[in-house]
């Protein structure tokens, strides 16, 4: 496919910018005590010089009780400075523009953060904050508007090209647009005409304050999947009285952070919510960004020719690559490093309070500090094992200079993530192993399948170094019966080694291996997405009965563990969705529950009311693992310098594997 129309240029207001390419605005917990530090500058460069043509800065805060402090400030005079620094510097080295995103949190803002009760149109609890925020006065209305106002000002003081606000995402703007959130019964409420009201003013005092010529836009919840919220009706109703009021651009995304249904995680298909962009597109006549799930460029470049939308919003790709636009542009496509959607670096470690990363990018976050430099003294290397770790390894050093050659005992690389990659909605992990095959291959790193590197061919081979990455297997509790011939592992289910399972399933552990085992099996007899639609589209049933089949699992599936609560391993992002996945399919979840004997047709368990049983064709292992050290022992004893990484050191996530991989690989 040529992409044309992605890097075709587009003119927003009096802005020309190069290609549709939008970096949306994301929050990464860089900042201290709201400053726009080192860390932040060199990661917006990397990505300023990577292609891309509209970059994005924010959420900037607009106030303090509406922000926290690991946000960009814009609510003093004295962010102006460093922040114009910056602009200066994209625009001497780079063709890139550059937005400021403006915010205010309402409801959402911590009030242990910032030390004042959190603002909000009316007195409604938070479900993400667990605080009950004071309903704004017509005073505090005046007050957060003229904020708004200020921070607009202050941007165009920085020379910022683009000024957006956000009025999404379940923030304060979207809470007064809400009928879930708002309950007002002054002008500022009821009606959809009074709920629009307060973003309306502040969009047209805005526009007063920066001129016409300044590019504004809004991002928008093209619809807040909220039970009783907006739809994309209402939210093009919005859309078009914005664009009345002033507005240049409108960016499209959906939901708010407390909606329940998946937004961003991988079982979500690619494009699926290009209808919301498609749906503001016909109510409005100016340009229109789409959002969420379009990181593939193919998919972004059929978006653009079938007119759904104007620019394309690549956000959680563009952490992972920094020069994915640039990799379009010049035909690279094997050297992209693809987001697989997996939340893990990003948004799970955000919710967590803690700065941004990427498990497919060690250096996304830490640009400031880390360089891949040339080795000065290249070194042979020999890498036993595949995995994650094996290969970042393998690819690191490889591109400072050295001869590495990779060892893999399977036919396939990998490692455990091609068991990671088999649950529903989780095969976007796949990317990961070809996108890493595929740099090794132009890095001329040697790959040896189906090989299990010994200690007499390192001998032979006499490397400078040898790195065991080599991994882990599989343990199992030590009960009575765990040596049955019904009895398998997780590894061997997800696999398909193990197929011949019955009806009557128990899974032995409840971490992420245990739950997204038991969502396998459970998944295993359920129409796929392609079966689904041609039913509906054919009229072969009616739609209840179709749905009804996506939610009926041909089999009793248990999941038992001794500990309180399943899926503790799993991100925030990604686990309520899994835990929802598994409700829908009834699949039996017992936390609390200790394996106390295994038998022929059952397992024996306590619980806090004593003993059962439960019925199983099948008993499926996944209590754990433990570090393969093999090749490790064997030559401890020898002149090889030898390193251990990845679960060879210590069982771990994959963002671990990875960023282990690829720090010993900087050290040689």
């Amino acid at each position: 496919m040529d992409f044309i129309k992605l890097f075709e240029p587009i003119r927003i207001n009096n802005l020309e910018i190069k290609n549709r390419i939008v970096m949306p605005s994301m929050g990464l917990a860089y900042s201290t005590n709201f400053s726009f530090n080192d860390r932040l500058k060199a990661f917006f460069m990397e990505r300023a010089r990577g292609g891309v043509g509209l970059l994005t800065i924010g959420p900037l805060s607009i106030d303090r009780v509406g922000s926290v402090p690991i946000m960009v400030g814009l609510h003093e005079d004295a962010f102006i400075d460093p922040l114009k620094d910056f602009i200066d510097q994209v625009h001497r080295e780079t063709d890139a523009k550059v937005a400021f995103q403006l915010l205010h949190m309402g409801r959402y803002a911590f009030s242990f953060l910032t030390g004042m009760t959190p603002i909000a149109p009316s007195a409604i609890p938070s479900k993400l904050t667990k605080e009950t925020p004071r309903e704004m006065t017509l005073e505090d209305i005046e007050v957060v508007q003229e904020a708004y106002v200020k921070a607009a000002i202050r941007a165009v003081a920085t020379g910022v090209d683009f000024v957006e606000i956000l009025t999404c995402t379940g923030y304060l703007m979207s809470q007064f647009l809400s009928p879930v959130t708002n309950k007002r019964t002054d002008h500022y409420g009821g009606t959809i005409e009074n709920r629009m009201r307060f973003p309306l003013e502040v969009i047209g005092r805005v526009r007063k304050a920066i001129g016409e010529d300044t590019a504004l836009g809004i991002r928008v919840a093209g619809n807040e999947f909220m039970k009783g919220g907006n739809t994309n009706r209402e939210s093009a109703l919005f859309s078009r009285a914005a664009e009345e009021a002033g507005v240049d651009a409108i960016n499209v995304t959906g939901g708010w952070h407390e909606t329940t249904v998946p937004q961003l995680t991988g079982n979500v298909p690619a494009g699926g919510f290009l209808y919301l962009a498609r749906g503001i597109k016909e109510a409005v006549t100016i340009p229109v960004f789409a959002s969420n799930r379009l990181g593939d460029p193919h998919v972004a470049e059929r978006a653009l020719r079938s007119g759904s939308c104007d620019m394309i919003c690549w956000g959680r790709s563009l952490i992972t690559d920094p020069a994915l636009p640039r990799k379009v542009q010049e035909g690279r496509l094997k050297e992209i490093v693809p987001c697989v959607a997996c939340n893990q670096g990003c948004f799970d470690t955000i919710f967590s309070g803690n700065p941004v990363t990427c498990i497919l990018n060690p250096l996304a976050g830490y640009e400031a500090y880390y360089k891949v430099e040339r080795a000065e003294e290249p070194k042979t290397i020999m890498v036993a094992g595949g995995g994650p770790a094996g290969m970042q390894f393998a690819i690191t050093a490889a591109e400072r200079g050295h001869r590495v050659t990779l060892f893999e005992k399977e036919a396939r690389l990998g490692g455990q993530v091609n068991l990671a990659g088999a649950p529903p909605g989780k095969a976007e992990l796949m990317k990961l192993i070809i996108s890493m095959r595929d740099r090794m291959d132009l890095l001329g790193v040697e790959v040896i399948l189906d090989t299990l590197l010994t200690p007499d061919m390192v001998s032979q081979k006499n490397p400078d170094l040898l790195v065991a990455a080599t991994g882990a297997r599989p343990v199992s509790p030590d009960v009575p019966g765990a040596q049955m011939p019904h009895v398998t592992d997780a590894w061997d289910v997800l696999s398909e080694k193990t197929w011949d399972i019955g009806r009557d399933v128990v899974v032995v552990g409840g971490s992420a291996t245990g739950c997204e085992t038991a969502h396998f099996i459970a998944a295993m007899d359920v129409p796929d997405p392609d079966t689904y639609t041609f039913l509906m589209l054919h009229g072969a049933e009616d739609r209840d009965y179709a749905t009804s089949l996506l939610r009926a699992s041909g089999r009793r599936v248990t999941i038992i563990d001794m500990v309180p609560r399943l899926a503790n391993n799993v991100g925030k992002t990604a686990r309520w969705s899994l835990m929802k996945s598994l409700k829908l399919l009834g699949v039996n979840l017992r936390p609390g529950t200790r394996l106390l004997e295994i038998r022929e047709d059952a397992v024996v368990v306590e619980t806090g009311n004593g003993q059962e049983t439960i019925v199983a064709d099948t008993v499926v292992m996944a209590a754990g693992v433990s570090p393969v050290r093999n090749l490790s022992e064997a030559i401890q004893d020898t002149d090889t310098e030898l390193i251990e990484i990845g679960d060879a050191k210590a069982p771990g996530k994959i963002t671990e594997a990875i960023r282990q991989g690829f720090l010993r690989a900087l050290e040689i």
